[in-house]
């Protein structure tokens, strides 16, 4: 059962040289294959194709399509990624606009199973049975990408060769030296040395040729810049990383509270906010509320019971030395554990 989106599945574990194949506009690609607009459709799919010459600066193509119409806005590479971006929001609106609760004219009333979806979703399940015919395991699958675990140059062509049968377009977008996947939506990678990539393929993966021997973080967990730079960058941890966002519908107060009574400090519905040491002037962060009886009651913001907090914009770098960092502690240990479920996390994280 593919669900009414699409396809996501995940095998949880510390995975190595993971090749990641990523779909060209899956959502488009399959509204042009089943012809969803009738007549129509050979116009969307030249707004598809249009976009494509102006990303590879191909201005021959793009003075065939749309009767020209686009030509007059070619210019610098500057104007002509504006106008790809302008195309690129047409053709994502438009799926979803297929799939809208409410009358329009790309909406037909007979799509209640969002066929758009459905298409690519059948397809990524028929792919990932045949990769693992041949096998080899699938770590994840989210959509429109697959991640193959210990990936041969032959499986990833198997699998690009396969997408052409549907009318997709496979990429690769980029190899993982090592990947640990804590669930269907989170995981930290380290991408493979573009050198290693080279002697493999024969080419670099874009992310590679961008980002080789880095680490990247899918999910809150590991991307939390505190959490992230402790544990894989190793970058300086700067004041902009020690900055918590809170938002509530009512309002945000600082309760200055230590000297014995309270003080409370309007903030407002959302602010930028350091936890920092005791006796350090910081003040209990709490959102207005009711009790049951309609009194006024003030609980803690979620997220920051047990520490005391100033707004972020009264601090300077010279004021690092008055912040908590304890309060980020336990998000750097459950990092770890959640690594740690799969393996040895220290040798992983090297």
């Amino acid at each position: 059962d593919p669900g009414e989106g699409g396809f996501v599945y995940a095998e949880p574990g510390m995975h190595y040289n993971v090749a990641l194949l990523d779909v060209a506009s899956m959502h488009p690609t399959s509204m042009i294959c089943e012809n969803i607009f009738g007549d129509y459709t050979q116009k969307f799919k030249e707004i598809y194709e249009a976009r494509l010459a102006i990303k590879h600066k191909d201005t021959d193509k793009l003075k065939t399509l749309l009767g020209g119409a686009l030509v007059p806005y070619i210019g610098s590479d500057e104007e002509m990624d504006t106008l790809a971006t302008a195309l690129k929001l047409v053709i994502n609106s438009v799926y979803g606009y297929t799939t809208a609760t409410f009358e329009n004219p790309f909406r037909d009333p007979r799509n209640d199973d969002n066929i758009v979806a459905k298409r690519g979703a059948l397809f990524m399940i028929d792919l990932k049975e045949e990769v693992e015919k041949r096998g080899f395991k699938v770590a994840h699958i989210k959509t429109d990408s697959i991640k193959i675990p210990d990936a041969t140059p032959e499986i990833i062509e198997f699998v690009m060769e396969f997408a052409t049968q549907y009318g997709y377009e496979f990429e690769h977008e980029a190899t993982y030296k090592k990947m640990c996947l804590v669930n269907n939506a989170v995981y930290i990678a380290k991408y493979e040395d573009p050198n290693i990539c080279m002697n493999m393929y024969g080419y670099i993966p874009g992310d590679n040729r961008k980002k080789g021997n880095t680490w990247t973080a899918t999910g809150t967990q590991f991307a939390v810049p505190y959490v992230f730079k402790t544990l894989f960058s190793h970058e300086p941890i700067t004041l902009a990383d020690m900055t918590e966002t809170k938002s509530v519908k009512s309002a945000i107060y600082l309760n200055f509270n230590e000297a014995g009574e309270d003080n409370l400090n309007f903030v407002g519905k959302v602010g930028a906010f350091t936890p920092v040491k005791p006796g350090m002037g910081g003040g209990l962060l709490v959102r207005e509320g009711y009790d049951k009886e309609g009194n006024v009651k003030y609980d803690a913001v979620t997220g920051t019971k047990g520490y005391r907090w100033v707004n972020s914009e009264c601090l300077t770098d010279d004021d690092t030395s008055m912040i908590d960092k304890t309060y980020y502690q336990p998000l750097v240990d459950e990092a770890v554990e959640s690594i740690a479920k799969y393996g040895d996390a220290e040798a992983f994280i090297e």
